[in-house]
């Protein structure tokens, strides 16, 4: 009965809150569609006074990005800069595509009122770290020349090590065999990878081409964007690098059961006046 009770009172509770979320995201929604029409009916003060107010409320830059573009519909070129060159500064995790949109329409703006665009990097010629006019030291030379080589011939009675070469062969090849079904196991998730960057690759494009179309942008067209491009970048470096391994762990195969070229042991080595040990394979 107990449970009966708090299962009545935790059902209207979240029909409340329920509700409360509905009519929140209603609330939101008309207000964008009033800006919109604000803006585009020429009453960019109140669009632009809308749009503060639902950014005081999210904290979604997004706002301050369609503030500026209110301004430069109704041709207040000279009021969007800020709110470009703010956006900008606020916004988090924009894209190299985001940026340069926006940079197009401060560039846009400036022109229109005759503006010259600031310079934004280095003067040419200009070498961090060394004043201009001012050519870097060339590096000196280090190069020590090396000492020639000091090994002494095999002794004249050297035993012989095929034994241990023998044995190291059946090793060598079952080693082989591991390495190359490692490197096809590598290979194949690299392959997945690659198909599954395309396909996040299409959904970001997809998103890039909706915003693009938006008069006033959709924050969550915009959100969905942005994780579909990183997600797609993840999986090309998975996949890169699963696929560069496989080929390693592949090739490495096949040298461990080349028989001529894949042998490795260590041997004693004794001889008429020589004690020591012995070691051969390829590298």
């Amino acid at each position: 009965m107990a449970a009966m009770r708090g299962l009545g009172i935790l059902t209207p509770l979240l029909s409340v809150l329920l509700a409360s979320s509905l009519a929140h995201a209603t609330s939101r929604e008309a207000k964008e569609r009033a800006a919109r029409k604000a803006c585009l009916s020429g009453d960019y003060a109140k669009g632009v006074e809308i749009l503060s107010d639902l950014f005081l409320d999210t904290n979604d830059a997004t706002y301050i990005f369609n503030q500026a573009r209110c301004f430069e519909q109704n041709n207040r070129c000279e009021e969007a800069i800020g709110p470009f060159l703010e956006y900008l500064r606020k916004a988090r995790g924009l894209t190299t595509e985001d940026k340069a949109d926006t940079e197009r329409h401060i560039a846009g703006c400036q022109a229109l009122l005759g503006l010259k665009t600031s310079p934004t990097s280095a003067g040419d010629g200009e070498i961090a770290g060394t004043p201009k006019g001012e050519a870097p030291a060339p590096a000196a030379s280090s190069v020590t020349p090396s000492p020639p080589s000091l090994a002494a011939p095999p002794p004249p009675d050297a035993p012989e090590q095929v034994a241990a070469a023998n044995t190291a062969q059946p090793a060598a090849t079952h080693l082989g065999s591991g390495l190359r079904i490692a490197g096809i196991a590598c290979g194949a998730i690299g392959v997945v990878s690659v198909g599954t960057a395309i396909y996040y690759y299409t959904r970001a494009k997809s998103y890039s081409d909706k915003v693009s179309g938006q008069t006033v942008r959709n924050s969550s067209d915009l959100s969905a964007g942005r994780h579909a491009e990183t997600m797609q970048w993840v999986f090309y470096s998975a996949g890169a690098a699963a696929i560069a391994t496989g080929t390693l762990l592949y090739v490495l195969g096949w040298q461990a059961t080349d028989a001529g070229r894949a042998v490795a042991g260590v041997a004693p080595l004794l001889g008429p006046g020589v004690a020591g040990i012995s070691a051969q394979g390829v590298f």
